[in-house]
């Protein structure tokens, strides 16, 4: 079950591990599966990682220090973005873009301080990616919810 990531010439690319076997990255099968699965669905994914209410990440497409400073960040991000709607007398947030060059990082509260962050080409269709995110989030958050 390995995932393959589309590969573009960029200059500024993100250095992602290619070939991953996601069974390999989980202790559960489901989550990896799923993750696969939105991999599959969003083309142009270059990385996607599910992080716990810490900030570590559960389940990731790629290996090494890069998915445990990205879920740390998302999960600061989302604490930032929570206090500038609570400030503002808001709603929570339910997902933060960040837009940086050709790239983009979106990152999807799952409930209960869990999130889910992509990074993707910022060409790619930003609504269809979050309502594929928020589809397989559900399934996930469901997964982490039984392994609890």
């Amino acid at each position: 079950m390995a995932l393959r990531t589309r590969t573009t010439e960029r200059k500024d690319a993100v250095t992602i591990d290619e070939s991953i076997d996601l069974n390999l990255i989980s202790t559960d099968g489901g989550l990896a599966q799923t993750l696969e699965s939105l991999a599959s669905e969003i083309g142009g994914v270059r990385a996607l990682v599910v992080g716990d209410r810490a900030g570590l990440p559960i389940v990731s497409t790629f290996r090494g220090p890069t998915s445990l400073m990205m879920t740390a960040m998302a999960t600061l991000a989302l604490s930032a973005a929570t206090k500038v709607t609570s400030g503002l007398n808001l709603p929570e947030p339910e997902d933060i873009l960040i837009e940086a060059g050709g790239w983009c990082v979106l990152v999807q509260l799952l409930g209960g301080g869990y999130t889910l962050t992509c990074v993707l080409p910022a060409d790619e269709n930003l609504g269809l990616i979050k309502l594929a995110m928020k589809a397989r989030g559900r399934e996930i958050r469901e997964i982490l919810d039984e392994m609890m």
